[in-house]
C-alpha cells in the first residue's frame, strides 16, 4: 500500500467511527454529512488503489517484454557458434615476476 492509500483508508474509517459514534447523541440529518464524508473517502480510496494497480500491471509487462529482448539477444550470440555449449575464451592472466 501506498501512503496515500493508507491515508485515505485511516480518515475513511476514523470518520466512519465518529458517524456512528454522533448516531447515538443526535438523529441522522444532523450527522449525515459525516457519514457521506466517509463513503465518499471510501470511494476516492478505491479509484486511488485501482489506478496503482493498473500502472503496476503496466511496469511488470514492460519489464517481462524487456527481459525477453536481452533473452533474445543472449540466445541470438550463439546460434552462430558451433555448439550451444559454447563459451567464451578466458582472459589471459599476466605472468608473475
Amino acid at each position: 500500500m501506498k501512503l496515500l492509500e493508507n491515508i485515505l483508508l485511516a480518515f475513511c474509517v476514523a470518520s466512519l467511527a465518529i458517524g456512528v459514534h454522533q448516531l447515538y447523541y443526535y438523529e441522522v440529518q444532523e450527522v449525515y454529512w459525516i457519514l457521506s464524508l466517509s463513503v465518499f473517502l471510501f470511494l476516492i480510496y478505491t479509484w486511488v488503489k485501482s489506478k496503482n494497480t493498473e500502472k503496476q500491471k503496466v511496469e511488470t509487462e514492460q519489464k517481462k517484454k524487456q527481459d525477453n529482448k536481452n533473452k533474445s539477444k543472449t540466445e541470438k550470440q550463439y546460434i552462430d557458434k558451433e555448439s550451444s555449449n559454447y563459451t567464451p575464451p578466458k582472459k589471459k592472466r599476466k605472468k608473475r615476476n
